[in-house]
């Protein structure tokens, strides 16, 4: 039994790694420069997505996409910084499952008004014949598009 489940571990901690390689090649896809392209062939068309955006809840794979358009198109200079990347659990066994998780900062500048953001944000990613099946993003969108839209203070 001992045996089995350090196999069954090794396995888990194998396909984490895998997964991970996946899930930092999105994230990348956002960083300067943008890739759109590959951020749209690494998402499952039935994608089910946690939007942080107030009042979207789940989306899918066209919720997803028009996101992601929206934060490439809108933004520039981006880094996901001070990454902290997890295994992800299964809910009852407690055990690895696959999945990732990641805290970290983002960080950029507005296209249309040069201001910069900064905002901390937590993500999970689940992985599905090699690409994005769930995902979720929990930080302030609202704030952080109120915070870059705000006219700069002349000096």
């Amino acid at each position: 039994m001992v045996i089995l489940s350090a196999c069954t571990q090794t396995d888990d901690l194998a396909l984490y790694k895998t997964n991970l390689e996946i899930v930092q090649k999105a994230i990348a896809c956002y960083e300067t420069p943008q890739d759109y392209e590959t951020y749209a062939s690494l998402v499952h068309t039935d994608v089910k997505h946690q939007s942080p955006v107030y009042g979207q809840g789940l989306v899918g794979y066209e919720g997803v996409l028009g996101q992601a358009k929206y934060y490439m198109e809108g933004f520039s200079n981006v880094t996901f910084e001070n990454a902290v990347w997890l295994p992800g659990v299964d809910t009852t066994s407690y055990t690895n499952d696959g999945s990732v998780r990641v805290y970290g900062t983002w960080t950029g500048e507005s296209n249309e008004t040069g201001n910069s953001f900064s905002v901390d944000s937590y993500h999970y990613f689940d992985i599905q014949d090699g690409q994005i099946i769930a995902s979720g993003d929990y930080f302030d969108a609202t704030g952080m598009v109120l915070a870059v839209s705000a006219q700069k203070e002349e000096e």
